[in-house]
């Protein structure tokens, strides 16, 4: 059976090498830490890993590609759809899952669906646990919060 998370990574890796190579590191480190995240989460909350994964590493793709944050979650769930059908290894359920999450993470101050909740969640971690030093933005720190408890840790924000 093929290993469709790495074939998948080929293909995000190809685009973020093509599109933005000044920010490579900065692509890299933040796709793949929110697809970790994910797998995490989704393991925790008795989800498809692969699934949230696959979320995490294309939630930003819009981004890297367009080098924009302007609708970049709704531009970002059109384009991953466009890259999870051209590698053809998601049915139209697993990409549905995919790209709503994908639509929706930016709004963190909504509930959604399960998936979308993981992917939201994991894009929190990856930026509170970039550098420890760095303040949690006044947006995050309600999740952030939240998150902690869930994980089991015992730290004050």
């Amino acid at each position: 059976m093929e290993n469709r998370l790495e074939i998948l990574r080929i293909e995000i890796d190809r685009l973020i090498f093509e599109k933005q190579p000044e920010k490579i590191r900065f692509f890299i480190e933040h796709l793949y830490s929110v697809a970790r995240y994910c797998s995490l989460l989704a393991l925790k909350r008795n989800l498809n890993q692969e699934i949230a994964m696959v979320s995490g590493m294309l939630h930003d793709i819009y981004r890297v590609t367009n080098n924009t944050t302007i609708n970049h979650d709704k531009m970002g769930a059109k384009k991953a759809m466009k890259i999870l059908k051209t590698v053809n290894l998601y049915n139209d359920e697993e990409i549905a899952i995919i790209t709503t999450a994908i639509s929706r993470h930016c709004d963190k101050s909504s509930i959604h669906e399960p998936y979308d909740e993981i992917l939201k969640d994991a894009d929190v971690l990856s930026h509170c646990f970039y550098n420890p030093d760095f303040l949690v933005e006044e947006w995050e720190v309600e999740r952030y919060k939240n998150l902690l408890v869930e994980l089991g840790c015992n730290t004050v924000v």
